[in-house]
């Protein structure tokens, strides 16, 4: 797939998910609006028998403070009184005044009676008013017939009221019923709709990610069946070209029984570790394993090579036993020992000396392989990370399993970059190979 191809796809994919991103969000700020302003309806509707109720509880306090002062004549009832009338005047005036007050006068489908009752509300409670203060003041002059007759029609006018009142808070709330029951109705029917585009924006989207991935996975999928034609031809040859395992292994235990049988423990020995190193090769080439284990496939190796060359290798360790579980891909370190013996001390006339290092450092463990041996120049170690040599002695060996391989699996199984590096002071100097391995503590 070029550039161009690769930019249209990331185009339409960029596309199909903004223009359905923006109809969720749409509809859910559609939804989220309409459900406020429902909620704020539903709210609305009872407001006014609030106002009504409040009204009548300011009123029965304004006849109860008044009745208590003509019992009492005392100081407090008096002054409750004028607070309790004062209340009533700000309740009343509050109800005419606000909104709630337009909506008590229009709200109301009586052919007008509603506003009529409040009206009369208004006019019946200035009268009733004026004439409570009058027989407070005639009560305060000692006028017994004049506030008797007043107490009289004051309470007379406050059962008017009251029954204004009330039959106003009926029709009001006969009406805030129908109203909620609309408004409940609108909210389901809102809930509904927008449950069904939000189905319908889904389906969408589903079927414009499925056209879209389709054209890009196809020729995925083609070139992933290529290769793996190929991966299994390559197999199929490189098997043709290896020696049987089952017919290896075999004929190594039935040396190492010989071995055992004539008394020959120094070839049981290197039988067994020969058999050992093959098996892991096999195994755990391509697998994930631990530092222990390759650690283990190392002292077999070296073994082996002691018995080739006469104990010549000499080979030191210095392992931290808290490094050795850590996860590791396969075949790591022996390949790295393998380019110190072959490319680093064969050839040298002094000690040839390998040393293998585990510890932890700076949120890492450090698997170093020093050798003293014939060294890297600066441009080869820079050639060597770099991945540009080829068909030369420090990217293979024997077995096919180089240096720049243990690189490029390190960096796969990892996911980062900087996983080994190479460190020599120059000709016949020696070289240490460092590998950096990610450390969380977890696999202690």
């Amino acid at each position: 797939m070029n550039k161009g191809k690769q930019i249209s796809v990331q185009n339409k994919l960029l596309l199909s998910y903004t223009v359905t991103s923006l109809l969720v969000i749409i509809v859910n700020i559609v939804m989220f609006v309409s459900i406020n302003n429902i909620t704020d309806s539903l709210n609305r509707a009872y407001e006014t028998n609030v106002l009504i109720n409040v009204l009548t509880d300011s009123l029965e306090m304004v006849q109860s403070s008044m009745t208590e002062y003509l019992n009492t004549k005392s100081s407090d009832s008096i002054e409750g009184y004028y607070d309790h009338e004062q209340k009533y005047r700000d309740d009343l005036q509050a109800v005419i005044d606000s909104g709630t007050g337009e909506r008590l006068y229009s709200s109301i489908e009586l052919g007008g009676s509603g506003s009529a009752m409040l009206e009369d509300i208004k006019n019946l409670s200035e009268t009733y008013l004026n004439i409570a203060t009058d027989t407070v003041q005639s009560k305060r002059g000692r006028v017994v017939e004049k506030y008797n007759v007043s107490y009289e029609e004051a309470e007379e006018i406050y059962g008017y009221i009251n029954s204004y009142i009330y039959s106003l808070n009926n029709e009001q709330f006969r009406y805030n019923s129908e109203n909620y029951a609309a408004l409940r109705d609108s909210l389901r029917y809102l809930e509904m709709v927008t449950i069904i585009i939000l189905i319908i924006v889904a389906v969408i989207n589903i079927v414009c990610t499925t056209v879209i991935t389709k054209n890009i996975m196809d020729p995925v999928q083609e070139r992933e069946l290529m290769m793996e034609s190929h991966l299994k031809d390559a197999e199929l040859k490189y098997l043709q070209a290896q020696i049987n395992p089952h017919f290896l292994f075999n004929t190594l235990n039935a040396g190492a029984q010989l071995a055992m049988l004539e008394e020959a423990d120094r070839t049981y020995d290197f039988i067994q570790n020969m058999a050992a190193f093959f098996r892991y090769k096999i195994k755990r080439s391509d697998q994930e394993t631990t530092l222990r284990e390759e650690i283990g496939l190392v002292d077999n190796y070296i073994y082996i090579l002691n018995v080739r060359f006469s104990g010549e290798i000499h080979f030191e360790k210095d392992i931290d036993e808290d490094c050795v579980n850590v996860a590791v891909p396969g075949m790591i370190l022996q390949p790295i020992v393998e380019n110190a013996v072959n490319y680093g001390v064969r050839n040298i006339d002094r000690e040839k000396l390998i040393r293998l290092s585990i510890y932890k450092k700076d949120g890492c463990i450090e698997a170093e392989v020093t050798d003293n041996g014939a060294g890297m120049s600066q441009s080869r170690i820079d050639e060597v990370m770099s991945g540009s040599v080829s068909e030369n002695p420090v990217m293979k060996d024997s077995n096919g399993v180089g240096l720049i391989n243990v690189i490029s699996r390190l960096r796969l199984f990892y996911d980062i970059r900087d996983v080994l590096e190479i460190i020599s002071e120059g000709e016949d100097r020696g070289t240490t190979v460092r590998i950096h391995i990610p450390f969380s503590g977890e696999d202690d």
